[in-house]
């Protein structure tokens, strides 16, 4: 299921949480889980958006945001590491 996730990921865009999930069958806090373990493993790595709390005049158009509402997933990209492996 790992590799699943970096092959998407692989495909290049921004791809939500919600997507992510639906297209691997698991819920959003699996695939939390699942990036969670793929970064500290350096397949993934954190993507300093600059993001305080608000997405006022953000050019990502809230693809971070959570439909909850609640604060913004993290974006994530895929290491060199990540990249060799799909």
């Amino acid at each position: 299921m790992l590799n699943d996730l970096l092959r998407l990921l692989g495909d290049g865009g921004i791809h939500s949480t919600a997507e992510l999930a639906r297209r691997l069958g698991v819920s959003e806090a699996l695939l939390a889980a699942m990036t969670g373990d793929l970064t500290r493993r350096g397949y993934l790595a954190p993507i300093d958006t600059g993001c305080n709390t608000g997405c006022d005049g953000c050019g990502l158009g809230m693809t971070c945001a959570p439909a909850s509402g609640n604060a913004p997933a993290p974006m994530l990209m895929l290491t060199a590491k990540g990249r060799g492996s799909i």
